[in-house]
């Protein structure tokens, strides 16, 4: 007995020499194998974050890919499990089913999740019950480049993550170089919904590729942090110079309905459908999609300001961040050229 304890001892302080400190965004110390070739994102963002980054080491999704979006996906990561996420309104994590697939790591990101301390509990928590190593990344829009090469480091997948963050930091620093010399921004309206009526406020997570790139939301921060219904009598208030629209029925709706027509965006052509394959530029989710929803909204309201072909800026970026090659003519089709 004497003779396995020590044996016992000996394999655990062997493995401990492997084991990698990692402090994540909330403070927590986790421990990770010195190789990850096993990973598991938890929410959209990581999942397309991962996948960008290290397609080949995804053994399972948070969320089930659309149908539009497989296309656009490599095909031996398309029928990977669903394990769902542990958070939001429909969290509905397999814990069973995630343990099963034996992964080195959990890995989530965005916004702090409530509070602080109420995020590390949770994680702290999953953890124990799935025995696996959880960590969470804070990651928004500003930080991209960031996140790209703490996962690139992660991974050892630091050339490729360089060349994504490298890619994030222009376009953001082409934003912010923007902004700076706009002193009279156009104002917008943007909505997913199918009638065009759900609006998202000044200062949402979920907007924020307008403000980015110096456009001006008129649907004020009061409004609160989720979409909102509105009736038509606000929006002739607001009257927008631009109207944003995600939706096939809301676009044709509000370029082929008379109640739409007295807006000056729409007398002055100026309602746009919102790229979205395989997923829109501006949110939807709220990822690594909003950067080039940066050069797409940004040449769209100021062209002076973003010189650019965004026919092959959207090549570039679906060939690195979606690890998929489209020809000029698939480009023009998904920018509604």
């Amino acid at each position: 007995m004497k003779k396995l304890i020590s044996m016992m001892l000996l394999l655990f302080a062997a493995l401990s020499l492997f084991a990698v400190p990692f402090t994540d965004s909330l403070g927590r110390t986790v421990d990770l194998s010195e190789t990850l070739d096993r990973i598991v994102p938890s929410g959209n963002l990581s999942q397309l974050v991962l996948y960008s980054i290290a397609p080949e080491k995804i053994v399972g999704w948070s969320s089930k890919l659309s149908d539009g979006a497989e296309a656009y996906f490599q095909q031996d990561v398309v029928n990977l499990p669903v394990f769902g996420t542990f958070y939001g309104k429909k969290a509905n994590l397999n814990k069973e089913a995630l343990m099963s697939a034996n992964p080195d790591v959990v890995i989530d990101m965005g916004e702090i999740k409530g509070t602080r301390e109420d995020m590390i509990k949770d994680l702290d928590k999953l953890q124990d019950d799935i025995k696996i190593p959880v960590i969470f990344i804070e990651a928004y829009l500003d930080n991209t480049p960031d996140v790209y090469r703490t996962v690139g480091k992660l991974l050892d997948k630091e050339e490729k993550a360089e060349s994504l963050a490298v890619y994030a930091e222009e376009a953001i620093a082409m934003a912010t170089d923007a902004r700076s010399q706009i002193t009279d921004p156009v104002t917008v309206y943007y909505s997913s919904s199918s009638d065009g009526l759900e609006a998202i406020a000044e200062g949402n997570f979920h907007g924020e590729v307008i403000e980015k790139i110096g456009g001006k939301n008129v649907v004020p921060a009061s409004f609160g942090s989720s979409s909102n219904k509105i009736s038509m009598e606000q929006l002739y208030i607001w009257d927008p110079d631009v109207i944003l629209l995600t939706s096939d029925e809301a676009y044709k709706e509000a370029t082929e309905i008379s109640l739409w027509s007295t807006l000056s965006a729409v007398k002055n052509h100026r309602v746009y459908q919102i790229p979205s394959e395989p997923y829109p530029f501006i949110d939807n989710p709220p990822a690594t999609n909003r950067i080039i929803g940066i050069y797409w909204l940004g040449n769209l309201l100021y062209p002076e300001l973003y010189p650019i072909d965004i026919v092959n800026e959207t090549q570039e970026f679906y060939s690195l961040y979606y690890n998929h090659d489209l020809t000029e003519s698939e480009a023009e089709r998904i920018l509604h050229i």
